[in-house]
């Protein structure tokens, strides 16, 4: 019988809860086949059954450990995935204790080669980077999913399963002995060693890097700003890289890279990793006590399943593709995968599409993981050149960058960045780009507007300062859930009424779709869902709307499925049915 570990895990900073395993009907001769399971309890199986939860499906999750992972991992999340932790409802709760950075700084033997600066704009509603340990994240998460009422089964290990017709049977063992669980879809989401991956026989394409590196965070008062530094070649680790980076509650993490001839075991050898830590100290001129807060061995690699579906499992976050952490890609991308996934799975589950849809998502996930794996690969090799002409280069330009501007923006870091699905079979294609002076195109994902308010200050807070979010409803994402949206700017009232028309149409078919308008004071009188005044016209401005007004059709993951001039807007039947992958809904 599966026997988790009951024992807390040790934190300096995190009190950790270990949770009971609660026996499940299933074992008592319940036999209900549930319309989605999830397996492993990491922040993006979590993440994705709050979503299906939050529209209306009710999920399983099932998570062989009985407490959060360990340590600090994923540690630095971008804005558009604090995006998507809003959805999700927890976005308050993350930031509460978190560190905001903008800037990292690389330095070639002591002298700086490059300063990032990623833009914090005045509409921008989460900054651009926001620290806080995975562990912490997971425990946030997990109190959502319990009060959202998703079925949450931890010390639960899926041993196998059976894939026949319109349902899965997995093979669960517990404390308690083993029993089966039936459902119409599951979701791998059992990270990178994935069990469900080998169930099905599934492997990886892509690259593979041989550079390890060690990760060590450790607890001192240092004051310092936030941000993560790279040093090249310093003098206690010759020819190599290392990588430091400022979390909460007094929690540094150092990253480097070990060299070829050193052992797994050597590089995780205690006193080997507090020589090289205390090297590094006295290198940058710091002389204060520290301890060990937690630490591990990585592996960069740029890997994917060539799809995420396959019969009626499907796949996400590191059970779907492994990514280098450099550009802080790993969480992020794996975040993106569940705000994708879940409005379709709702979809197909509930009826209102059918299966061809969460082809769709492969098709878009798959396309934005190599893409990554192309970009990642770069920022690999920098960190970690895989062969010595490699090597040669990197030196190369980190020599010139010492006195040349030119040279050092093959330094950028190339950080994490939200997918455009513009070549998406969902996306609307449209003829009128010449008529917008600029905004998000079909495809592209939704941009925030500050509506009231003064603009965010350039200053992250002061460590261990309580972060307080602008208000609620300040900001246009504030307005939107994760329904399908019609955002109308500027729209005569004809328009809107008729856009009102065929929003009930498509809810007496089931989908719910809210009609959003902005600038325009007849929409107090149309009903509207939500009716925005925007006297300086901000809105117009940042989504570049023609002056005669435009709609835009807002998928729920916040990603434009399509825009038209106010004029031109067609009946909604032809792009809802694009981006359901359905034929006119009959009446």
């Amino acid at each position: 019988m599966h026997q988790p570990s009951i024992s807390p895990n040790v934190s300096s900073y995190f009190q950790y809860q270990v949770y009971p395993f609660r026996r499940p009907p299933e074992m008592d001769g319940d036999s209900a086949v549930h319309p989605v399971v999830v397996v492993g309890a990491g922040p993006v199986g979590m993440l994705l059954a709050i979503f299906l939860q939050q529209q209306g499906v009710p999920t399983v999750l099932l998570e062989a450990e009985a407490q959060v992972s360990g340590g600090s991992r994923a540690l630095a999340f971008t804005r558009r995935s604090m995006e998507i932790f809003e959805q999700a409802g927890v976005a308050h709760e993350i930031v509460r204790d978190a560190l905001l950075w903008r800037e990292g700084r690389s330095y070639f033997r002591n002298r700086e080669v490059h300063h990032l600066d990623i833009p914090f704009g005045e509409h921008d509603k989460f900054w651009p980077m926001t620290n806080l340990p995975q562990c912490q994240v997971e425990q946030v998460l997990l109190d959502r999913a319990l009060a959202l009422g998703v079925d949450v089964r931890l010390q639960t290990l899926v041993t196998g399963l059976d894939e026949s017709g319109s349902e899965v049977v997995l093979h669960c063992d517990t404390p308690e002995g083993a029993y089966r669980l039936t459902t119409q879809w599951v979701v791998a989401c059992d990270g990178a060693r994935s069990p469900m991956r080998r169930f099905k026989g599934l492997r990886f394409t892509g690259q593979s890097f041989e550079g390890r590196f060690v990760i060590a965070d450790i607890r001192m008062t240092l004051d310092a700003p936030a941000g993560r530094r790279c040093y090249f070649d310093p003098s206690w680790l010759p020819g190599e890289a290392a990588l430091m980076h400022k979390a909460p509650f007094d929690v540094w993490r150092l990253d480097y890279r070990v060299p070829d001839d050193v052992s797994d075991e050597l590089a995780m050898d205690r006193d080997r990793i507090r020589g090289q830590v205390q090297a590094h100290l006295a290198e940058i001129g710091v002389d204060l006590p520290w301890e060990f807060e937690w630490v591990t061995l990585y592996k960069p690699n740029a890997l994917t399943l060539e799809s995420y579906r396959h019969g009626r499992v499907l796949f996400a976050g590191d059970a779907a593709h492994l990514l280098p952490v450099f550009g802080v890609r790993g969480l992020n991308t794996g975040a993106q995968d569940t705000i994708n996934l879940a409005w379709k799975l709702a979809a197909v589950v509930q009826g209102r599409s059918g299966e061809a849809l969460l082809d769709t998502y492969s098709d878009e996930r798959v396309a934005d993981a190599r893409q990554i794996c192309i970009e990642a690969g770069r920022s690999t090799r920098m960190m970690a050149p895989p062969t010595s002409g490699h090597a040669l280069l990197r030196k190369a330009v980190l020599s010139l960058a010492l006195d040349h501007d030119f040279v050092r923006d093959l330094l950028h870091w190339r950080t994490s960045r939200p997918i455009d699905y513009e070549d998406s079979a969902l996306t609307q294609p449209y003829h009128h780009a010449s008529a917008f002076s600029g905004g998000p195109p079909p495809g592209a994902p939704a941009r925030n507007v500050r509506l009231r308010g003064d603009a965010p200050s350039q200053d992250p807070p002061p460590d261990g300062e309580p972060i307080q979010l602008p208000a609620q409803g300040n900001h246009l994402l504030d307005h939107c859930d994760d329904s399908f949206h019609l955002l109308v700017i500027d729209g005569e009232a004809a328009l809107i009424d008729r856009l009102m028309a065929e929003r009930d149409a498509w809810r007496d078919h089931g989908l719910y779709l809210r009609v959003v308008v902005v600038g325009n004071a007849t929409a107090r009188a149309c009903g509207a869902d939500v009716c925005i005044d925007d006297p300086e016209g901000r809105v117009r401005a940042v989504w570049g709307a023609p002056p005669e007004g435009a709609v835009y059709l807002l998928r729920p993951d916040q990603h434009v499925a399509g825009r038209w001039r106010a004029s031109a807007m067609p009946a909604l039947d032809e792009p809802l049915s694009r981006v359901l992958c359905l034929n006119r809904p009959e009446s």
